[in-house]
């Protein structure tokens, strides 16, 4: 017989949402009248309750479980009551780590009122807590998964989940699931991508707007997040980004773009694009197509470089014929006997500069003003050669991101017409060979609807994709000025912005005797 007067006891008891939708019995109520009538009818002495009311077991971070580790450490209490194990942890090898081993090696006893289970009694069945915990832990992971499978297929739907409206908008007061633009942070949305968009880069977009006093995203919407370091409430390039790539701005709502580690811990991590959950139109949009499109275009060719790297205009064009590899750029400073510093900026093949210990490939230095001002030639040249605008205009067209839509939806749907006509006729060939007795009539009918079901299908689809064309014709005819904008600014060349190169140029290749070869996106005809 275990003496009772040694006994200080703490009975301890957790209640999470789960376990209040799943099962009355284990309220708090309940709970603490199960300890209490066990420790009075042994005649222990109650220290102190513990509850945690509302709290998952899945982690440690509960209030009064801390404090109740803490008066242990304390000697303030030397036993634990709970109605059961799960009340420790469902986590399986917390709960068994509170058991067997926490609590025995501080010399801590543990009782469990259902389970029976006293841990200084030398016959009691560990077995009984451990299958106990495992399933609690089954139960928890389980229940995780069924949740997050059904947050995820109400995402694929279009519906917004988020705790909070990405910054731009306001979740609408008559649908959680919906966004609704936000009139002043919108705009600013507008300016980042079109500041961007003419070349500027991430740190001095955001040193723009710290200075302007623009709230950052989460001051502005009154969240209390980040450390309060002397840089909190300043724009940082993340941000930035995040923004610039994230295609809600265009109306396809995107969502999942980070995940919980673990279903037992809060760490999240960034999910790979391709593994996001995008849904076309299905919110309001911010940005216009030709912005977004020239914005991805210089990100892309820009996404790896410093962001205190100086502004240049063909910077990410710049490519080593010789290795493949980027050709970057870097400056060169000194100062003069007169006391003024000079600048200077030379192109250099990037792995060279890496490897160059290994020989690999040659440094194919080259002034990068003397590259700039040939290729800017040469594209003037261009222009002069097809002065016509006709010409120009119908080498834009066939570049255009929308004629090659409407071109792919053309030849789609001649291949369905093909499988339409294709399907009727082998219609009436079982038709014939039923007529014929060639085939039975049960293999008749289940052929006959199996192909209709496909025409069906086929002629559905057909109808979409004319109206799809419909659509995009129209857009084509609606841009004619967008077009003699461009060429307009495409001839002039006075003044080009990295925004206009990019359209203009893929890539701009550099040979080790310094030969400038430019591959255009459009295609010139010489």
């Amino acid at each position: 017989m275990i003496d009772t007067e040694t006994w200080k006891v703490g009975i301890y008891c957790r209640l999470s949402r789960e376990d209040e939708l799943e099962d009355e019995s284990k309220s708090i109520t309940n709970q603490r009248e199960m300890c209490m009538n066990w420790c009075v009818k042994n005649g222990l002495r109650i220290i102190d309750e513990y509850i945690d009311d509302g709290i998952s077991g899945s982690t440690d971070n509960r209030p009064s479980f801390k404090r109740m580790l803490k008066d242990l450490d304390d000697k303030k209490i030397n036993m634990v009551v709970v109605k059961d194990t799960s009340r420790l942890a469902r986590n399986f090898n917390d709960s068994t780590r509170y058991a067997f081993v926490y609590f025995p090696e501080r010399n801590i006893r543990l009782y469990s009122v259902i389970q029976n289970y006293d841990s200084m009694d030398p016959k009691a069945n560990s077995d009984g807590i451990y299958f106990k915990s495992f399933f609690d832990e089954w139960f928890i992971r389980d229940t995780s998964t069924k949740i997050r499978k059904g947050l995820r297929d109400k995402k694929e739907v279009g519906k917004f989940l988020g705790g909070i409206a990405p910054y731009g908008y306001y979740k609408d007061p008559l649908d959680k699931h919906k966004l609704i633009i936000d009139e002043y942070s919108s705009e600013i949305v507008k300016r980042i991508f079109s500041m961007f968009a003419s070349g500027m880069g991430l740190k001095k977009i955001c040193y723009t707007l710290t200075d302007e006093g623009i709230p950052i995203p989460s001051v502005y919407k009154n969240l209390n997040r980040g450390q309060k370091s002397t840089c909190y409430g300043k724009w940082v390039p993340r941000t930035i980004a995040d923004m610039l790539v994230n295609e809600t701005y265009i109306g396809n709502l995107t969502q999942g773009r980070g995940k919980k580690v673990s279903y037992l811990g809060k760490k999240k991590v960034r999910v790979p694009k391709k593994d996001w959950i995008v849904v076309p139109n299905s919110c309001p949009r911010i940005i216009d197509d030709d912005t977004w499109d020239i914005v991805q275009n210089i990100y892309k060719r820009n996404k790896n470089r410093q962001t205190t790297s100086h502004e240049h205009l063909l910077r990410g064009l710049l490519v080593c014929k010789d290795c493949g590899h980027t050709i970057g750029i870097s400056q060169s400073k000194w100062t003069n006997k007169d006391g003024s510093i000079q600048k200077k900026y030379y192109c250099y093949c990037n792995y060279y500069r890496k490897m160059s210990k290994y020989n690999a490939c040659t440094p194919h230095k080259i002034s990068y003003d003397e590259v700039e001002e040939k290729v800017l030639k040469s594209v003037k040249k261009m222009c002069k050669k097809y002065l016509r605008v006709n010409d120009l205009e119908n080498i834009l067209k066939n570049n255009d991101k929308t004629n090659k839509l409407l071109i792919e939806l053309q030849s789609k749907k001649k291949k369905l017409e093909n499988e339409v006509n294709l399907v009727n006729t082998r219609i009436n060939d079982i038709y014939m060979d039923k007529i014929n007795k060639v085939v039975s009539e049960e293999i008749f009918f289940n052929a006959y609807n199996t192909l209709l079901e496909n025409n069906e299908k086929n002629k559905t689809e057909l109808k979409e994709i004319d109206k799809k064309i419909y659509q995009l014709k129209n857009k084509n005819t609606n841009v004619e000025d967008k077009y003699k904008k461009s060429i307009e600014e495409f001839l002039k060349l006075k003044k080009p912005s990295i925004q206009l190169i990019s359209t203009l140029i893929d890539k701009i290749v550099i040979d080790d005797e310094k030969n400038i070869e430019i591959v255009y996106k459009i295609k010139p005809l010489f």
